[in-house]
C-alpha cells in the first residue's frame, strides 16, 4: 500500500509539473479562441508561385466548432488547411508542452515567442512557433513543421488591435510540399510544367483575404 501512495504521488507530481509548462499567455489566447462557436466570412484567394498561373479566387467560408471548415465556391478551391486554422484547433488537439522565448519585435510590435511541442505522437506536426502580441492576444505570425507537408510560414494581418480573427492571411511555403496537385486550384489555372520542374525548391505564397465576418461566441 505505501509503495502504491509513493507511486501516485510521482504521477501526480509529474502531472503538476507538466500542467505548469503552458505558457499562461497562450492558455489566455486558447480561452479566448474557443470562445468562437463558428464564423462565416467572404474569401479572396491568390497565388504568388511563379510558374502558376491563376485568376484570383473567390469563396465563401464556414466554420462550425468541432467541425472541418468548409469552403463553397463556383470552381474548386485548394487551400493548406493551416490557412485556414484560424482558431488554432489543429495545434491545440492533442497534448502539448510550451517554451517561451521571451519577447521580440516584429514589424515594429513587440510580441512573445513561444514554440510549441506536442508530447504525442498522435499531432500532424512536430513543433510549431507563434508570435503572440500579450496586449491583444492575437497571433501576429506562426511557423508550423508538419511532419509530412513540410514547412509553413504564416502571416496574420487584423484590421485593429481588437479584433478576434485575421482579414488576412499569408502562408508561405515550399512549393514541393504541396501533396495536392496544383490543377485543382482551378480548371483555369495554368501551370508551366517544365518551369515547375526546373524550381521544385522554389517558395511560393497563398494570399487569403476574409471580409464580411459573421462569428458566434459561446
Amino acid at each position: 500500500m505505501r509503495n502504491r501512495q509513493y507511486l501516485m504521488a510521482i504521477l501526480l507530481m509529474g502531472y503538476g509539473l507538466l500542467a505548469q509548462q503552458v505558457d499562461p499567455g497562450l492558455v489566455r489566447l486558447k480561452d479566448r479562441l474557443d470562445s468562437i462557436s463558428g464564423f462565416k466570412a467572404s474569401l479572396r484567394m491568390e497565388v504568388d508561385i511563379s510558374f502558376v498561373n491563376m485568376p484570383v479566387k473567390h469563396a465563401y467560408v464556414v466554420y462550425e466548432k468541432g467541425a472541418p471548415v468548409r469552403i463553397t465556391s463556383e470552381d474548386f478551391v485548394m487551400i493548406p488547411k493551416r490557412g485556414l486554422d484560424l482558431t488554432l484547433n489543429e495545434l491545440f488537439k492533442y497534448p502539448f508542452m510550451t517554451l517561451n522565448l521571451g519577447v521580440v519585435s516584429l514589424d515594429g510590435r513587440k510580441c512573445e515567442q513561444i514554440k510549441i511541442i506536442p508530447t504525442t505522437d498522435d499531432s500532424d506536426y512536430s513543433i510549431a512557433t507563434l508570435w503572440m502580441d500579450p496586449e491583444s492576444l492575437q497571433i501576429l505570425k506562426s511557423q508550423i513543421s508538419t511532419k509530412k507537408n513540410g514547412v509553413y510560414d504564416i502571416i496574420y494581418g487584423y484590421t485593429g488591435p481588437g479584433e478576434l480573427l485575421p482579414s488576412e492571411i499569408r502562408v508561405d511555403l515550399s512549393v514541393s510540399g504541396i501533396k495536392v496537385p496544383l490543377r485543382f486550384l482551378g480548371k483555369d489555372t495554368r501551370i508551366d510544367q517544365d518551369k515547375r520542374k526546373e524550381q521544385e525548391e522554389e517558395k511560393g505564397s497563398i494570399i487569403i483575404q476574409l471580409t464580411d465576418y459573421h462569428i458566434s461566441r459561446l
